[in-house]
C-alpha cells in the first residue's frame, strides 16, 4: 500500500502485473471435517470457468441484490457472494453480526433477490412454518400436507405454482423481490426440500467442493422436483467409479473433470496425486447419476458404516428419516464397534432435542419422549437401519463453518462421555459455587441431597438426563420442596423446570401457600398425599358430574355400536367381567397396544360400568370444538400428562372421589412391539390414596391390527381372516398406603400372567 501511494505522489501509475490463466488466484483451505485441512490452489482460469458456467444457467445483472452470510474463505461464498455478483455490477449485502434477527431483517428491508446459504437456514424456516401449522391441530396438519402434495404435482405436471399465494406468509420471510434461493455445502434433507418446493419456493440445490472452485452441479430453474443436486455445469464432466462391494448397485465414488478443477493442494504433491488421476478429481463422495444426468449424493465414502452383517449404510440417509420428528433438532448417526469387534459396527445416535418446541408444548420428559419418537420411526425402517442406542445432548453438535457434522469429533466426545464421572461427581463450576453461596439455595440443596441420598449435586444438573428422575419422582421432589418452603409453584412454571437450579429458584419465587406446609415424608408418600389433596381446575372436571342422561345414552350407543362392530369384524372375546366391582370408585388398568384399545375396553364393559367410566386423555386430541364436545360426552378429561402430570393426577383423583371408574393405561404409551413395557406408578399412587382397587386387564390382538408407527391393517377386518381380539379382566388389587413400587409390580405381574395364559390357549 505504501508503494502505491509513493507512485501516486510521483505521478506514475501503479504497475499492473500480467498473470497467466494457470497462475494461482486464491488459496482456500478445506473446512477440515478431518484433522487434515489442505490449501486448495484455484487459478484465474478456474474462477473464470466457474463464472461462465454459472451465468450460462442463471441470469444475474446489476438490478439484483445478493445477501451474503457465509464466510468468504469458502468457495461457495467467494463465488456466489463476491466474484459472480460483482463481475456484473450486482449489489451485495453483508451482515455484521450474522444472526437470525439481522438476517430476517435484511431479507425484509434490503430488496434481496438471490440468497445462497447452507441447508441449516432453510431447515429453520421450514421448522418455523411447520410449528405454526402444528399449533392449529391435526386436521390443519393434514390439510397443509395435502396442499403441499397437490402443489408439487401442479408444478411438475402443469407448470403452475399456486403455492406462492397459498403460502404467501412464509414467502414474505424472504422478502417480496426474491427470485431464487441457492443451497449447497452439505446434503439437503429430501423431505424438507419437497415441502419447500410444494410451498412454492424455487430452491436450486448445488454440489461442489473447494477443489471444484465452488459448484460443479446445479439444479436448473424450472426443473421438476427431485432429490438430486442437479446436472453438471457446462464444461464439467461427472462419472461414477465402479464399486467393489456387492450391495451398492448404482452407487460409487463421484469423479469430476473440467476447467473448474483446482491446480493442486498447496505444498502437498502427494495429496494432489492421490486426489487427481488422469484429470479426474476423486471427491470421496458417493452418488449416482440418473438417465437425464442428474447427480444424487448418497454419502461420504469415509463415513460409510459397516455393520456386522457386512451391509454398508449411509448415515445421512438414516439421519434424514429420524429428523422427521418435530422434537429432534439435530441428530448424528455413528457406527460404534463392540469391544473386541472393531470391524462390526452398530448404529448409535447423538440426539439434540429442540428445546424451543419442548418448552412451547410444556414437555419435561425429554428422555421418554425421544425414546418414543425413535421407536416409532424405527419401525418404518428395515432392522439393519434402526438406531440401537443413543445419547441425548443439550448442546449443539459440532459442525464445520459450512454446516457439515464433525463426525470424528462427535464420536470422540461420545466415547469420552461413556467414561465420564456421573453428574453428581463432577466438580462445581464457579457460577454454581456462587449460586450455592446463597443461604436459601444451600438450604434447599441440602434437602434435595438428603432426599435423593446424593452429596455435592451440581445445581445445573438436568433432573432427567443427569439425575435420572422420572416424571413421578420430579413431582415428588418438587412437592417436598414446596412443603419445606410453604409455597406452591404454578402449573405453567412446572413445565419450564429442567434443572435443579430452576427447580429451587421456582420454589423460592412461588407464592406462599399455607396448604403446602408440612414435613416432607422421606418415603415419598407424603408429597403425593399433598398433591392429590389439591383439587384441579373445577372447569376441567365439572363435566364428570353433569349430563348423566346424555352420557347414559352415549354409553348405550357406544356399547351397542362398538360391541357389534367388534364382534362382526373381529373374533372378539371377553372374560372376567365378574371381577368388576358393582360400584366405584375403582381403576381399570389395561396394557396398551393400539389406538383402538379404548373402544375395545368400552365394548367389553357392562352397561352399568360404562356409563360411569372416565378417562384422562391427551389434550392434543381434543383441541377442536367437535372433539371437545365428544370428550365431554364420553367423560374424557383433556389434560396433557407430559406437560401437566400433577393436573392429570389431580383430575383422576377428583373423578374417583365422585365414585367414578377411571381407565388408566399404566404403560403410558402404545407398545412398539405388542409386548408389555414398563408400568408407571400412577395407578398405584391413586389407588393407595383414594382407596380405589385396581382391576388389571389383559388385552391382546390389536397390535396386529394397528401397530404403532404403521398404518391400519385393513386386511385384518376381512371375514376370512377374523383377527382374534381378547379382553380379560382380573381380580381387583389393593395397594397399601405408600407402596407404589409394590403395587405397580403386582399390577404388571397380574396383566403379564393373564396375557401369557390367553396366548398359550390360542
Amino acid at each position: 500500500i505504501a508503494g502505491t501511494a509513493d507512485l501516486a505522489r510521483a505521478g506514475a501509475a501503479p504497475a499492473i502485473t500480467d498473470v497467466a490463466a494457470n497462475d494461482a488466484a486464491v488459496i482456500l483451505y478445506t473446512s477440515g471435517t478431518t484433522a487434515d485441512p489442505k490449501g486448495v490452489v484455484l487459478t484465474h482460469a478456474n474462477l473464470d470457468a466457474e463464472r461462465l458456467a454459472a451465468f450460462a444457467i442463471v441470469t444475474v445483472n446489476e438490478t439484483d441484490a445478493i445477501l451474503g452470510v457465509l464466510p468468504l474463505f469458502h468457495a461457495l461464498a467467494q463465488m456466489a457472494n463476491l466474484l459472480l455478483p460483482l463481475s456484473v455490477g450486482a449489489r451485495v449485502v453483508f451482515l455484521s453480526p450474522v444472526s437470525s434477527t439481522t438476517l430476517l431483517e435484511a431479507l425484509d428491508t434490503r430488496g434481496i433477490t438471490i440468497f445462497a446459504c447452507v441447508p441449516q437456514f432453510f431447515y429453520l424456516i421450514h421448522q418455523r412454518a411447520t410449528a405454526e401449522v402444528a399449533k392449529r391441530g391435526r386436521l390443519a396438519r393434514r390439510l397443509v400436507r395435502a396442499i403441499v402434495g397437490a402443489n408439487v404435482w401442479l408444478r411438475d405436471h402443469a407448470g403452475a405454482n399456486p403455492g406462492k399465494r397459498v403460502f404467501a406468509r412464509v414467502h414474505r420471510v424472504f422478502g417480496t423481490k426474491m427470485r431464487f434461493l441457492v443451497t449447497g455445502g452439505s446434503k439437503f434433507d429430501p423431505a424438507i426440500g419437497r415441502d419447500l418446493y410444494g410451498m412454492g419456493f424455487t430452491l436450486l440445490n448445488a454440489y461442489g467442493l473447494t477443489e471444484t472452485s465452488g459448484a460443479a452441479t446445479l439444479m436448473r430453474p424450472g426443473d421438476r422436483f427431485t432429490t438430486s443436486v442437479g446436472q453438471p455445469l457446462p464444461g464439467v464432466e461427472i462419472k461414477i467409479a465402479e464399486r467393489t462391494t456387492p450391495d451398492a448397485a448404482d452407487d460409487g465414488e463421484i469423479l469430476i473433470r473440467g476447467p473448474v478443477i483446482m491446480r493442486e493442494y498447496f505444498g502437498r504433491a502427494d495429496a494432489t496425486a492421490e486426489s487427481i488421476k488422469d484429470g479426474w478429481l476423486y471427491t470421496g463422495d458417493l452418488g449416482r447419476l440418473d438417465a437425464e444426468g442428474r447427480l444424487y449424493i448418497t454419502g461420504r465414502s469415509k463415513e460409510i458404516i459397516v455393520l456386522a452383517s457386512g451391509k454398508n449404510l449411509y448415515p445421512e440417509e438414516i439421519e434424514a428419516h429420524y429428523r422427521q420428528s418435530p422434537f429432534i433438532k439435530e441428530l448424528c448417526v455413528l457406527g460404534l464397534s463392540r469391544p473386541g469387534e472393531p470391524a462390526a459396527e452398530r448404529l448409535h445416535a447423538v440426539v439434540v432435542p429442540d428445546e424451543q418446541v419442548l418448552r412451547e408444548r410444556g414437555i419435561v420428559n425429554v428422555r421418554e419422549l425421544i425414546r418414543f419418537e425413535l421407536e416409532g420411526l424405527s419401525v418404518q425402517l428395515p432392522p439393519h437401519k434402526r438406531i440401537l442406542s443413543y445419547d441425548i445432548w443439550l448442546e449443539p453438535l459440532p459442525r464445520t463453518t459450512t454446516g457439515k457434522l464433525k463426525r470424528p469429533e462427535i464420536e470422540r466426545r461420545v466415547r469420552e462421555r461413556a467414561t465420564d464421572a456421573p453428574a453428581d461427581a463432577r466438580p462445581l463450576t464457579d457460577a454454581e459455587r456462587q449460586w450455592m453461596a446463597e443461604p436459601d439455595h444451600a438450604r434447599l440443596m441440602a434437602v434435595v441431597g438428603a432426599r435423593l441420598d446424593r452429596a455435592a449435586l451440581p445445581p445445573d444438573a438436568n433432573l432427567e438426563l443427569d439425575l435420572g428422575l422420572d416424571s413421578m419422582e420430579r413431582v415428588e421432589l418438587l412437592t417436598a420442596l414446596e412443603r419445606h418452603c410453604s409455597t406452591r409453584v404454578t402449573p405453567e412454571t412446572r413445565a419450564t423446570i429442567f434443572t435443579l437450579r430452576a427447580l429451587i429458584d421456582a420454589v423460592l419465587a412461588a407464592a406462599p401457600d399455607a396448604d403446602a406446609a408440612g414435613p416432607a415424608d422421606e418415603a415419598g408418600s407424603q408429597p403425593w398425599e399433598a398433591v392429590l389433596r389439591q383439587p384441579p381446575d373445577p372447569a376441567l372436571v365439572a363435566n364428570l358430574d353433569r349430563g348423566k342422561s346424555a352420557r347414559a345414552m352415549f354409553a348405550f350407543v357406544v356399547l351397542g355400536v362398538a360391541g357389534l362392530a367388534m364382534r362382526g369384524l373381529l373374533r372378539f372375546r371377553t372374560s372376567g367381567q365378574e371381577h368388576l366391582p358393582r360400584t366405584g370408585p375403582f381403576i381399570i388398568s389395561p396394557n396398551h397396544q393400539a389406538y383402538l384399545d379404548g373402544f375395545v375396553i368400552a365394548a367389553a364393559l357392562p352397561y352399568r360400568a360404562l356409563r360411569d367410566v372416565f378417562l384422562v386423555g391427551a389434550a392434543e386430541y381434543f383441541a377442536t370444538p367437535f372433539t371437545a364436545w365428544l370428550a365431554r360426552l364420553a367423560n374424557i378429561v383433556p389434560v396433557d400428562p407430559d406437560a401437566n402430570l400433577v393436573t392429570a393426577m389431580q383430575a383422576g383423583a377428583a373423578g374417583l372421589r365422585m365414585k367414578k371408574m377411571l381407565v388408566l393405561f399404566p404403560e403410558g404409551e402404545r407398545s412398539i412391539d405388542g409386548e408389555l413395557k414398563t408400568f408407571r406408578k400412577g395407578a398405584a399412587i391413586l389407588s393407595s390414596h383414594l382407596d380405589a382397587p385396581i382391576v388389571p386387564v389383559a388385552l391382546d390382538g390389536l397390535y396386529d391390527l394397528w401397530p404403532r408407527g404403521r398404518p391400519f391393517n385393513w386386511r385384518g377386518l376381512l371375514p376370512w381372516r377374523g383377527t382374534p381380539v381378547r379382553v380379560q379382566f382380573g381380580a381387583p388389587i389393593t395397594v397399601a398406603r405408600g407402596d407404589y413400587a409394590g403395587g405397580t409390580q403386582t399390577l404388571r405381574n397380574a396383566v403379564e400372567k393373564m396375557l401369557s395364559d390367553m396366548r398359550s390357549q390360542t
